[in-house]
């Protein structure tokens, strides 16, 4: 049974994972190495333009903020970065599983395991359950194999009677 289904989707969802992926290492990269100093006067400026009555103790807030908001952004960023990278290895393992038609169920399990680590409302998770779905759903056809020691049809027809 052919599973181009499950091995279609399963690619381009680990595809769309690894641009996710790319956007994400880019941003956290770009936020660790923002110029804080910089990044704070600029907000300052928009700040104090938009609302006059700012304190300096106010704006001193607003800084410890950003500079908070930057570390977390750095961290946080990181672990997506390598949820990411387990999913995209979760989802190669169920390709090549589903590929070669050796054990569906485990790669509907490891598409489900990269679908809950890539996102929750994006594309690439949906793709995922659709391709576990399709894994658990999809039963392989058994086929049968005539074994000639077991079909009395099969031994009659090839041996020429003899007489008693």
């Amino acid at each position: 049974m052919s599973r181009a289904g499950e091995v279609a989707l399963g690619v381009i969802g680990t595809i769309l994972n690894i641009i996710l992926l790319i956007f994400v290492i880019l941003a956290v990269v770009g936020a660790s190495n923002a110029n804080t100093d910089e990044l704070k006067q600029m907000f300052e400026e928009e700040i104090v333009l938009s609302d006059p009555t700012m304190t300096p103790e106010d704006i001193a807030v607003f800084n410890d903020a950003v500079d908070v908001g930057i570390e977390v952004v750095g961290v946080v960023g990181w672990v997506v970065v390598v949820t990411l990278l387990v999913s995209i290895i979760l989802s190669i393992l169920g390709v090549v599983k589903v590929s070669k038609n050796k054990s569906p169920k485990a790669a509907g399990i490891m598409f489900i395991f990269a679908g809950l680590l890539s996102g929750i409302l994006l594309l690439a998770p949906i793709l995922f359950y659709i391709a576990a779905i399709m894994c658990f759903v999809r039963k392989t056809p058994v086929q049968y194999v005539e074994d000639p020691y077991y079909n009395n049809d099969v031994q009659h027809q090839n041996q020429p009677q003899q007489p008693l």
